[in-house]
C-alpha cells in the first residue's frame, strides 16, 4: 500500500472551489486579487477568502493561497500590508517564489506556512534544503524532472515536504519562466498577464544560422501551433509517482471550466485511491476509462513529458483529446430531491438536447429534457446561462453533480 499524497486542485472561483472539493480534492490552491500568476482567472476577494477557508475545513480541506509574483520593487510596499493581512485568515499555506517577498514574510508574518512554487525550479537536493533552511514548509518541483530524479529526491534527507505537478498545460518555458508573452504581446507572465503566445500560430518558421535543422510541424484544422505543448497527463505512471514518495499532487487549471475541473479531480481522486489501496490491477483495469474521461475534457491531447522523456517527444505522447473539450459544460446541480434535480445553467440548452450528469465516483447518467420547466412551473422556450431547470426523474447524481453535453456519438 502506497502512502497517500495529497490530492491539490486549482480553484479560480468560489463556484470552482465547491466543484474540487465535490470532486475529491483534499485541498485547493487559489488567488486574490492580487499579486498572484492567474489574473484571467476569476480569483477571490478577502470575504471570499473567508468563506473559502471555512467552506474548506467544515469539510476537513485545506486551503493554499497563491502569492507568487515576482513583484518590482514599487510592488513591495504594497506587498507588506497584503501579507500582515493574509496572515490574520491564517490559510493553510501561502505559495511564494521570489525570495523577497518570502523573505518579507517571515519578517511581517511568520505564522504563515510557505510553500514554494514551481517557479522557483528546485531540480536537485541541495537547492530544495536550501529552500527548507529558509523556511519553506513545501516545494513545489520543476516540471522538467523524470520519475527517476523524483525518486532521488524522495528519498533524500530533505526536511520539508514535495509536491509536483501531475496533470495540466505546461509551458513552453522553463518551469513557466516564458518571455514569448513579454516580448510579443507586452504582457508579463510574471505578473499573471500571460498571453500564451505559445499557443498562437505561427508560420514560416525556419533558422537562419543553422538551415540545415528539420522542424517537425504539425497542422490541423486551426493552423500550426510550433510552441504548444501538449498537456500533462500523469496517470499512465501515477503507480510509479506515488513510490518516490511526494506528499502532494497537484493539478493545473484555475481558469479552466468546472466540467474539465471536476472531471480532472474526479479520475485522479479514483486513481489515487485505487493505488493507495493496494489495488494495482484494478487501477490497470480502470486506467481505459480514465484517460478517455481526462480526453472528453481536454482539446490538446497529453504527454507523460518528462516524466518519462523529453518535453513534445512523440514517444510520450498519448491518446486523448476532444475537439469540442471542456467547451461542453452545461452547469451544476444546485438542489435534489425524490424525483428532481435543479440544474442551474452556464450555457444554453434548448428542449430535446440531451445532457450528461457528472457525479463523484465516475457516476455518469445521460438525461433529455423533453421540456425545460424551472422550480416555480414556468416553462422555457430555451434554456440561457443563469437559468434553473428542474430535471424530473429518478438520478443518481446529486447536489454538486456537473452537467455537460454528451460526446459526439454519444446516445442521449
Amino acid at each position: 500500500m502506497s502512502t497517500r499524497p495529497e490530492l491539490v486542485a486549482p480553484a479560480g472561483s468560489p463556484e470552482k472551489l465547491r466543484v474540487a472539493l465535490h470532486f475529491g480534492a483534499d485541498a485547493v490552491y487559489l488567488g486574490l486579487k492580487r499579486f498572484s500568476l492567474r489574473t484571467t482567472a476569476e480569483n477571490f476577494d478577502w470575504d471570499e477568502l473567508e468563506w473559502a477557508l471555512a467552506y474548506a475545513r467544515e469539510r476537513g480541506r485545506r486551503v493554499y493561497v497563491a502569492v507568487n509574483v515576482q513583484p518590482f520593487d514599487p510592488e513591495l510596499s504594497e506587498i507588506e500590508p497584503f501579507l500582515c493581512r493574509l496572515a490574520g485568515f491564517a490559510p493553510d499555506g501561502v505559495v511564494v517564489a521570489d525570495p523577497g517577498v518570502l523573505r518579507m514574510a517571515r519578517r511581517v508574518a511568520p505564522g504563515l506556512g510557505l510553500h514554494l512554487s514551481t517557479q522557483a525550479s528546485v531540480t536537485n537536493a541541495e537547492a530544495a534544503r536550501f529552500w527548507f533552511d529558509q523556511g519553506i514548509r513545501r516545494i513545489v518541483l520543476a516540471r522538467e524532472l523524470s520519475l527517476e530524479q523524483l525518486l532521488a529526491l524522495g528519498r533524500s534527507d530533505l526536511g520539508g515536504e514535495l509536491e509536483t505537478f501531475v496533470h495540466g498545460a505546461v509551458c513552453v518555458g522553463w518551469s513557466g519562466r516564458c518571455f514569448l508573452s513579454l516580448y510579443w504581446a507586452h504582457r508579463d507572465p510574471r505578473h499573471g498577464h500571460c498571453a500564451q503566445a505559445c499557443r498562437w500560430p505561427y508560420v514560416d518558421l525556419a533558422e537562419a544560422r543553422f538551415p540545415e535543422r528539420v522542424h517537425r510541424l504539425e497542422e490541423d484544422e486551426r493552423g500550426t501551433y510550433f510552441f504548444d505543448a501538449r498537456d500533462l497527463c500523469a496517470l499512465p505512471v501515477l503507480d510509479r509517482l506515488l513510490a518516490t514518495g511526494v506528499a502532494a499532487l497537484k493539478i493545473e487549471g484555475r481558469t479552466r471550466g468546472a466540467a474539465y475541473l471536476g472531471v480532472t479531480v474526479d479520475v485522479y481522486r479514483q486513481a489515487v485511491d485505487l493505488l493507495t489501496a493496494g489495488d494495482l490491477a484494478g487501477f490497470y483495469a480502470a486506467l481505459p476509462r480514465l484517460q478517455a474521461e481526462l480526453g472528453s475534457v481536454a482539446k490538446r491531447g497529453f504527454s507523460t513529458h518528462f516524466l518519462t522523456g523529453e518535453q513534445n517527444d512523440p514517444a510520450t505522447y498519448l491518446p486523448g483529446g476532444s475537439p469540442t473539450g471542456e467547451s461542453r459544460g452545461l452547469g451544476a446541480v444546485i438542489a435534489a430531491g425524490e424525483g428532481y434535480l435543479d440544474l442551474r445553467l452556464t450555457n444554453p440548452l434548448a428542449p430535446g438536447e440531451a445532457l450528461e450528469l457528472l457525479d463523484r465516483g465516475l457516476r455518469r447518467e445521460l438525461h433529455t429534457p423533453e421540456r425545460l420547466v424551472t422550480p416555480d412551473g414556468t416553462v422555457l422556450a430555451r434554456g440561457r446561462a443563469g437559468d434553473v431547470l428542474r430535471l424530473q426523474g429518478r438520478f443518481v447524481a446529486g447536489v454538486g453533480a456537473l452537467a455537460r453535453r454528451p460526446a459526439e456519438g454519444q446516445p442521449g
